[in-house]
């Protein structure tokens, strides 16, 4: 068989014209809590955590209708000692940018009823401060549901 060296070199050209599936691109989750410390904070870190754990790519970001710490020393120490740290990224004041840009937006508490969190997802948890076992439980159950949608997402 003879091999036509012109058809050879238009080959790449056809299969570059070809439609190809674009690849999935990680979704975006954003948490906002009324101060951006503490629920929302703590549901990112534990969210890429168990995301990457489990080998699902997310963008995973946190937000607070007005950034305050609220973060207790008792907080704080329960929290080292799960090996989460909800300061490690800024706490930052949430954006109708930051709203448009996720695929999945969650609003812990009071922070649902803000203009820019119209549509959200409205989680109503128990405090961190208060009673730290009942809000991680409840957490990991809401986050067990979170990421069985987010791994159904692109495949």
């Amino acid at each position: 068989m003879r091999l036509n060296r012109r058809r050879l070199l238009t080959l790449p050209m056809a299969l570059a014209a070809t439609p190809v599936a674009a690849a999935c691109r990680p979704p975006t989750v954003l948490f906002v809590c009324p101060a951006g410390t503490v629920k929302s904070a703590i549901a990112r870190e534990t969210l890429k955590r168990r995301a990457a754990a489990r080998g699902l790519p997310l963008d995973v970001r946190s937000r607070g209708i007005s950034p305050e710490d609220h973060v207790s020393p008792e907080l704080a120490r329960r929290l080292r000692a799960d090996g989460v740290d909800p300061a490690a990224q800024p706490a930052l004041p949430v954006t109708a940018a930051d709203v448009a840009d996720a695929d999945v937006v969650v609003a812990f508490d009071a922070a649902a009823e803000a203009p820019v969190m119209k549509g959200a997802r409205s989680w109503v948890t128990p405090s961190w401060n208060s009673d730290y076992d009942k809000a991680k439980a409840d957490l990991d159950r809401r986050l067990d549901g979170l990421l069985a949608e987010l791994a159904q997402g692109c495949r």
